[in-house]
């Protein structure tokens, strides 16, 4: 009796982390390339100028057009610490552009795609 119990037990956790396995492999991820950044000329009176950044998305292994991502920026500050943050944008297949206003002491020292969110794969 204890066998068969053992037996049942252990097809059970089998059959479990066979259905896990067989939903993870439906998850896939866009591609993200940036491909420019530029700098606005300063605007007065207001003393900001424009960073803005340029992200292709391949979307091909997703079963959607768009999804979100974040990037982890480090920004300069000239009379501060410098700041690091990370902040979420939504993303389509194609180009997208993403602007930040900064101050004038203020510059983007670095950035990264920080995380991709995943979607559901093309059948």
């Amino acid at each position: 009796m204890c066998r068969s119990v053992i037996a049942r037990m252990t097809a059970i956790v089998l059959s479990g982390t066979c259905a896990s396995l067989a939903q993870a492999q439906h998850i896939c991820k866009p591609a993200l390339a940036i491909t420019k950044v530029h700098y606005s000329t300063m605007k007065l009176p207001e003393l900001e100028r424009t960073w803005t950044l340029a992200v292709t998305v391949d979307a091909a292994p997703c079963a959607t057009d768009s999804g979100t991502f974040s990037i982890l920026f480090t920004v300069w500050k000239e009379n501060a610490p410098d700041i690091e943050f990370a902040e979420t944008f939504s993303w389509k297949a194609g180009l997208n552009l993403i602007s930040k206003k900064l101050w004038v002491d203020e510059a983007v020292g670095d950035y990264r795609v920080n995380e991709v969110d995943p979607c559901p794969c093309r059948k």
